[in-house]
Formats: structure tokens, sequence, C-alpha cells
């Protein structure tokens, strides 16, 4: 009764002021840039979900009624579902949230089971000024908290699924090959294309994919590597996507990574990762999903990110940053017949925003004056 599963975590009362004030600031750049807050339910029929997600990797319990349900393990998916099914025909649609998330994965150093996402979801457009404005206010939300050593690696499914579309590949083969690629283990591909009998052309484009990445270069080495119509298609877009975050000043922080793949396969365009250096894992995620919400009905272009929380804290504890504003503490010592009047000066200091705590003469012998700021002595 002592111990808490895998994967979960209490926040003490000062991880928690971080914590809040974290999500605090999110969601100001958020409605700054326009968007609007939503909150889903923590649990919906277990079928909303399992459509993108492995039922393994699922929280699901039944109802009184036999019905199964599962705790959300992602909340663009829950988006996806009210826009389609309750805000529908008012587009451009700026929405979100700051929501915890349920995933049974394997914990592991910086995740966990239960989570706190803070994101932002861009619907009924699909251009790269939408794609540009999404990356901007995941660089404006970082910087927000004051994490400043931070890249943005920008990529494109649409790399990855060109190269394997031809390979005649099973899907264990292909998500083993995803694997491969998000660990930047070259020599693992290099043994996948032999153990294959993979040959010309395709041999080339899947053993050079995950050496792209970097600066604006990547994107001139691409083009001439992957000639074809769609993939030029493809380059000229996050060129264009490009200009605009260098109009807006961000070049600093975007580099590009043209062999990233993302877990979560409703993905169809652009996708990018921000990381904090000394990190080793992304502090958010994100990009374009055009075709999620058609599962629930109406095919409306999306795109969007989301930012973890606690890797937030974790980034700014490796940057030793505080961003909590010391509040200043006051003491009200009183006695017992001049109890109304030091309620009456605590409420008028609370007022001024000032933190104050009373006790009578007989309980201030036990507390740590030195905790304080200001002592008030009311016993005159």
């Amino acid at each position: 009764m002592i111990y808490l599963p895998d994967g979960v975590q209490d926040f003490l009362p000062e991880e928690y002021r971080v914590k809040r004030k974290i999500e605090e600031k999110f969601r100001e750049v958020f409605i700054k840039f326009g968007y609007q807050e939503i909150m889903p339910p923590t649990f919906e029929y277990s079928d909303n979900f399992s459509v993108l997600f492995d039922e393994n990797n699922l929280y699901r319990f039944f109802d009184k009624k036999g019905n199964i349900l599962a705790l959300r393990p992602d909340v663009t998916t829950q988006i996806a579902r009210i826009v389609s099914t309750k805000l529908k025909g008012s587009f451009p649609l700026k929405l979100c949230y700051v929501a915890n998330v349920y995933r049974y994965d394997d914990p592991q150093v910086g995740k966990m089971r239960e989570f706190t996402q803070a994101g932002i979801e861009l619907i009924g457009t699909n251009h790269e000024e939408s794609d540009a404005e999404i990356i901007a206010v995941a660089i404006e939300a970082l910087k927000s908290i004051g994490i400043e050593d931070f890249k943005v690696d920008v990529g494109q499914v649409e790399f990855f699924k060109r190269v394997v579309e031809d390979l005649e590949l099973q899907n264990e083969e292909i998500n083993l090959l995803r694997e491969f690629l998000q660990q930047k283990n070259q020599s693992a591909i290099e043994e996948f294309i032999e153990d294959k009998g993979i040959r010309g052309k395709k041999a080339e484009f899947l053993s050079e994919l995950p050496l792209l990445f970097g600066g604006e270069e990547v994107l001139k080495r691409a083009k001439e590597l992957y000639d074809t119509p769609k993939l030029g298609e493809t380059i000229d877009y996050l060129e264009r996507v490009y200009k605009i975050l260098k109009d807006f000043g961000m070049e600093e922080y975007i580099s590009f990574d043209l062999g990233m793949v993302q877990n979560l396969n409703y993905y169809t365009g652009i996708i990018f990762r921000c990381f904090v250096k000394g990190i080793g894992y992304a502090i958010c995620t994100g990009g374009r999903y055009d075709g999620l919400l058609g599962i629930f009905g109406e095919h409306i272009p999306a795109t969007g990110f989301a930012i973890s929380v606690e890797r937030s804290m974790l980034a700014l504890q490796k940057e030793k940053k505080d961003i909590i504003d010391k509040s200043w503490r006051v003491l009200i010592k009183y006695k017992e017949n001049l109890r109304s009047n030091a309620y009456k000066k605590a409420t008028l200091l609370r007022d001024e925003g000032k933190i104050v705590e009373m006790y009578s003469y007989e309980k201030a012998k036990h507390v740590d004056e030195n905790s304080f700021d200001e002592i008030i002595d009311m016993g005159e």
C-alpha cells in the first residue's frame, strides 16, 4: 500500500508548483496565438483509440453495462472525434489543451505511463503557413519557460513511405526498419539491405536516409538524391516552411532530419521533434495528420503538436532554471481577542498577492519563523 505502480509518480509541493507554472506558461502562449482551450473526457470507448493504438498499450476496463472503455492515450485523437462530430463547418479551427494521457509502455528514463501533455491543433488548413505556425508556437512555448538551448528537427513522413512502398516488406519488417532509423543505426540498416536483397536506387535511398540530417544543405542533398517528382514537391514544401520560419527569426532553432519516423501512424506530412541539449529524448513532437479526422467521418486537414510537461521539468532542471517567482510569505501572530482584526489584515495582504498564515500565540510557538519573510505581531 505504500508503493506506486511502474510509470506513475507523486508530485510534492515544490515540484507541483513548477509543473503548474509550466502549464500556465504554455497555456498563455497558446491563447495569445488564438487557440481556444478544450478538455475531452479522461476515458472513452476503447474502439475510439484501438483503430490507431495497439490495444496492449491501452489501459482498458469494463463499465457496469459491459462496455470496454479506455483511458485516453492521446488527446489529438479525441479532438479529431470532437471536430468531426460537434465542431463542423467553422474553419480554420484553433484548439489547445493541457491534459494527462495514459499509455501502457515500458517505463524508461523520461517516459512515464501517466504524463501531462500541452498541445495545440490547427484544423482546416493544409498549406505551409499553418505548418510553420505550429512549429513557431512550439518554439515560443519552450522559450516562455526559459529553455534556450534546443533544436527543432523537421522531417517528412513521405521519405520513409516512398522508400519502403515498393520493397514488399511485412509490417514486422517495416517496424524493424523504422526502429533502426529512429536509432540512426547505420550498420543495422546496411545489414537489413543486404539481408533483404535490396539493390539499386532503393538500396542507395535507404542507406542514405539516416544520414540526411543537419542544416539547410540537407534539403539540397535530398534534391540530388531523390529526383522523383513527388519527393521533389515534398522538398520544395519543406523549403517554403523554412523560409517562413526564417522570416520569423527562428532559423537558429531549425534543423532537418529526413530519416525521421514517428511511432504514431496517423502522420501524413511534415513532422518534427524538439530536443533540448543534454537530454536524449524529444521534449515535443508534432506534425501534419490530414487523414485522422476521416476516421470519424470528416476528411479535414490538420496539424499540431504536444509538449511533455514532465520532460519540460527535466529540461529546466538540466539547464538549472527556476521559473517560480518567490512569493512574499507573512506570519501573523495574534491574541485570541484580536482574531477578527488579524483575519482582516490577512485578507488585505492576500489581496496584494502575499502568502499569509495566521497562528494564535499558543500555536505560533511551534512555527518556524525563519521560513517567513515578514512577521506581524497582533498582540497589542
